[in-house]
């Protein structure tokens, strides 16, 4: 009975706190980071999931307020995970269709579930907001989703179904592509690719469908097809028209090299995701003008096939792509050794980004690249009012969320 009666209590505490959001709450006397400016003793005040007003002690209080007091706190804006892959939750713990390499329709969102533990795990960790991928197994392995980790309900989670479409070079797409006790190549066991370079000429042939089916609607030529292939090419036909992003995993200076081609060949900015070695090709992606979201910087290892594929981690990267000035992102990524987001980003304020250069990787600069930066990452007057406050400092090691607000509403106690 334990459990019922939990989920009673949870949801008796938000019906409350929905019925109370026309109710500015303020919260008072705690050290606000903006993300664009410090503010101590602050005044925060929030109405209707957003913030109403933000500023000095001396800021005034709407009458009727109800007030949270925040004295030795730190406020900072809701972390934004741009990668998260959930450690195998949330039904992802097979993260793509085995049947072929190219999936582009696929979408990540119909394999969520959206009150699965893991999201609220993060949620207690001050993330309010992920970016959640297909896996890295196929080639193209298809549609990412944007959720917030807490909602009045599960289509409210949902801030974009269809955000990206995500791409893997490198030797991982290849791998278990072998019968395990050896055959032949025309085997029932084997399929393509097999090898890296198997890897780039599947893409590419997905790509050169795609130009041929662009060409084909704008001239009175028509190719049978079945409407899985119709919805398939009409996704990537999208990358080429630029109106969906294209992430490609890439963790090599190979396979970086690649990604780079790839997206200068067929017209479109990829968004470059692990990208361990980014250090060694920083100049080229400034050139290119595309955006990195950099996987678990604080360690020594990489994910998926980064090992095989002779990606080189070094802790020093993020400070090169700043001084470079390539636009980066800091994410958990797929590395199963990724710590907390926020430590993440302490660890690499450590390493010699600024306070501000690293709060900024998972929280402004994330929701710019997620398109959300009129709503999200930053603390002013009209966005939305995610926030969290902590006990100290994000990047002490002895500080801990104490509340996670999200639209308004003190998620904390609403396991």
């Amino acid at each position: 009975m334990l459990r019922p009666v939990l989920t009673l209590i949870s949801a008796f505490a938000l019906s409350l706190q929905l019925t109370a959001q026309d109710v500015p709450v303020v919260w008072r006397g705690a050290r606000v980071l903006t993300g664009v400016s410090t503010i101590d003793d602050a005044v925060l005040v929030a109405s209707g999931g957003r913030i109403e007003t933000i500023g000095g002690p001396a800021t005034a209080v709407p009458a009727g307020s109800r007030i949270v007091e925040a004295r030795g706190m730190v406020i900072t804006p809701g972390l934004i995970d741009a990668a998260w892959n959930g450690g195998g939750a949330l039904g992802l713990a097979d993260q793509n269709e085995q049947s072929t390499e190219i999936t582009p329709s696929l979408r990540v969102l119909d394999s969520l579930d959206p009150q699965d533990k893991a999201i609220a795990r993060l949620r207690n960790q001050g993330v309010t907001t992920v970016h959640v991928m297909p896996g890295t197994r196929s080639v193209i392995g298809g549609l990412s989703a944007v959720l917030q980790t807490w909602g009045k309900d599960q289509d409210a989670m949902v801030l974009s179904s269809e955000a990206a479409l995500r791409m893997t070079l490198g030797a991982e797409p290849s791998m278990g592509n072998r019968a395990i006790r050896g055959g032949t190549v025309d085997s029932v066991y084997y399929r393509r690719p097999t090898t890296r370079m198997g890897v780039i000429w599947s893409a590419r042939r997905a790509f050169y469908d795609a130009k041929e089916a662009l060409d084909e609607s704008q001239s009175e030529a028509r190719v049978a097809r079945t409407a899985h292939e119709r919805r398939d090419l009409e996704v990537l036909t999208r990358v080429l028209k630029g109106t969906l992003p294209m992430v490609t995993t890439a963790r090599s200076e190979q396979d970086l090299r690649t990604a780079l081609r790839l997206g200068a060949e067929f017209g479109y900015k990829p968004i470059v995701d692990e990208a361990q070695d980014a250090h060694a090709v920083a100049t080229e992606l400034l050139q290119a003008g595309v955006w990195v979201m950099v996987g678990a910087p604080s360690s020594t290892s990489v994910g998926g096939s980064g090992g095989q594929d002779g990606a080189e981690p070094r802790h020093a990267t993020l400070l090169r792509l700043a001084a470079a000035g390539v636009p980066f992102v800091i994410t958990t990524g797929t590395n199963p050794n990724a710590l907390e987001l926020v430590r993440e980003a302490m660890f690499a304020h450590r390493f010699g980004l600024t306070h501000e250069q690293a709060l900024a990787a998972v929280t402004a600069q994330p929701a710019k690249l997620l398109g959300l930066g009129d709503r999200k990452g930053t603390l002013k007057v009209g966005m939305d009012a995610d926030f969290v406050l902590w006990s100290a400092d994000p990047f002490d090691p002895a500080s801990t969320p104490t509340s996670v607000v999200i639209g308004g509403v003190d998620t904390t106690s609403l396991q």
